[in-house]
């Protein structure tokens, strides 16, 4: 983890994301350049892998001739959903290990693999429609299914490190919070677990806002989380994960606060990862990143800083009190004793002393 300011950023490890086929990306790679441009400004690449075609093969070995660091980010082929889900974790290990043999087979570097596990809360709707009473319910409910998936991912975890390959998990800031808090309520709730990594990436995406206070906070979400993570994923990372509906569909990024969140990830980390290249292509964006001036000073907007930092100090009071809250019921319990003694105590001399005078 950072946790100092760096007081001269420079220029970071920088992996751009991509969900192209094989044959999407290949196509890329002859016609604009991509690859002269990865390999001049030390760019890694982290290649969604939902297809293990001759065509992605092609692609790998070309960034392996051109020292391109690899990533092979887990996502299951179309057929099976795209995305990594506490419910199917055996996918998710059986695509792994066909990605590995199929790597050896073509005698490809891959340098790091990239987990991603998507919340299903959107599906079910279980934090809009849920009170209280009904998420508690489920929380205790689901609890041993949620450990039995965490256990899967957390051997999964170490299979790919057996071979050789770092761990670098995609994941929702809440769990930092998590985290500090010593729960998994959070996880839990919304049906994701905190992977075990060699790098973490925190997902401080710019296309989150808040109602009412009229811009992002990607900027609020990079300052706040920044001593949290060992890398910031930014850009277009809203609904990173759920490609069934948005895959293909790349909203174009814009440079102003694209460049704020390069600036202020690089005071805090070394490792940026930039979602998506799709995007970054369609807008032109390589060459001006390249060309940055890393000295600037980034804006974070004070107001959004303080709605941020005031949720995360309320959520981690919530998370507490439900951690320790049969030991709080207990302490309050010892305390109303001590009270009502108290006021006994008092009622019993204060007749004492009326009946000697």
């Amino acid at each position: 983890m950072h946790e100092l300011e760096r007081p001269a950023p420079t220029f970071p490890r920088m992996i751009v994301a991509t969900t192209w086929t094989g044959v999407e990306l290949q196509q890329q790679l002859l016609t604009d350049g991509l690859l002269d441009a990865l390999a001049t400004n030390n760019y890694g690449l982290a290649l969604a892998m939902i297809d293990l075609s001759d065509a992605r093969a092609a692609v790998m070995r070309q960034l392996n001739q051109h020292a391109v660091y690899t990533v092979a980010w887990l996502l299951l082929p179309p057929d099976e959903g795209y995305r990594l889900t506490l419910h199917n974790y055996p996918q998710a290990i059986e695509h792994y290990r066909a990605i590995h043999a199929w790597a050896l087979e073509h005698d490809l570097q891959i340098d790091a693999v990239g987990l991603g596990i998507e919340s299903l809360a959107d599906d079910r709707g279980q934090i809009r429609n849920y009170g209280p009473g009904t998420l508690w319910e489920r929380l205790q409910d689901e609890y041993e299914f949620y450990r039995n998936a965490r256990m899967a991912y957390h051997d999964l975890a170490d299979e790919i490190r057996r071979d050789g390959y770092e761990i670098h998990a995609y994941q929702l800031p809440l769990l930092a919070d998590d985290r500090r808090a010593g729960t998994t309520l959070v996880q839990r709730a919304l049906d994701v677990v905190d992977l075990p990594s060699d790098v973490e990436v925190l997902i401080c995406s710019s296309r989150w806002t808040v109602e009412g206070l009229g811009r992002d906070l990607g900027a609020a979400l990079i300052s706040s989380y920044r001593s949290d993570t060992d890398s910031i994923g930014i850009g277009n990372t809203t609904g990173l994960l759920t490609l069934e509906q948005r895959y293909g569909q790349h909203h174009p990024l814009d440079w102003h606060v694209l460049e704020r969140d390069l600036l202020l990830a690089a005071r805090h980390t070394d490792i940026v990862y930039l979602f998506a290249l799709e995007s970054c292509l369609e807008c032109g964006l390589l060459p001006r990143i390249a060309a940055l001036d890393w000295q600037q000073e980034p804006d974070v907007p004070m107001r959004s800083m303080v709605v941020l930092e005031t949720f995360r100090l309320s959520l981690l009071l919530v998370l507490l009190l439900a951690r320790f809250y049969r030991g709080v019921l207990s302490w309050l319990g010892w305390i109303l004793a001590a009270v009502l003694f108290a006021q006994q105590l008092y009622r019993w001399r204060r007749e004492r002393v009326k009946r000697k005078a």
